[in-house]
């Protein structure tokens, strides 16, 4: 899901293959040298709903309120780390790893570059994009650390199910 997920989001806001709300864009006639093997069918804008709920975790999570964002999570939810991490399981487990690493920091902030929601249509999955630079200060004289990261959050019926972690040094 990981490669599959980023490399659709990044051929969707390329071709801009979902402008069938936008007046004034003309319909996506191209024919274009690959094939998306997941979707190309996309809507971009989403439901700017989901940005909201998905951001909102990202401000718990960097001002260290992880019970606070249970409610925006499923029951079950899948994380693929950056470092090559997987997760699958229930929420408590999830949020009792969060807290785990944020507790080994003395403070982090997050610079959202941007954000971007999407809906792909004919698979009917709503997803959320946010570009940003983290900024870690671990504690006990650790060397502080600045990465760039993406990640895409899917949202069903309004819950994060999933969501996969991309970084890059500074």
């Amino acid at each position: 899901m990981q490669k599959s997920t980023f490399i659709l989001l990044i051929a969707g806001f390329l071709s801009a293959c979902s402008s069938k709300n936008k007046p004034g864009y003309a319909t996506d006639t191209l024919k274009y040298p690959y094939k998306a093997s997941y979707s190309s069918d996309i809507t971009v804008p989403g439901n700017p709903v989901n940005a909201q709920k998905v951001l909102t975790v990202w401000k718990m999570f960097e001002s260290n309120n992880i019970q606070g964002m249970k409610p925006y999570y499923a029951d079950t939810v899948t994380y693929n780390a950056a470092d090559g991490t997987h997760f699958h399981g229930p929420i408590d487990k999830l949020l009792a790893y969060a807290k785990q690493d944020i507790d080994g920091l003395d403070s982090m902030r997050f610079d959202i570059l941007m954000w971007q929601s999407a809906h792909i249509n004919d698979k009917n999955e709503d997803l959320v994009s946010i570009w940003s630079r983290e900024r870690r200060y671990p504690k006990k004289g650790g060397k502080p650390d600045t990465v760039l990261m993406q990640e895409n959050w899917q949202v069903k019926d309004g819950k994060v199910v999933a969501f996969d972690q991309y970084t890059a040094k500074k």
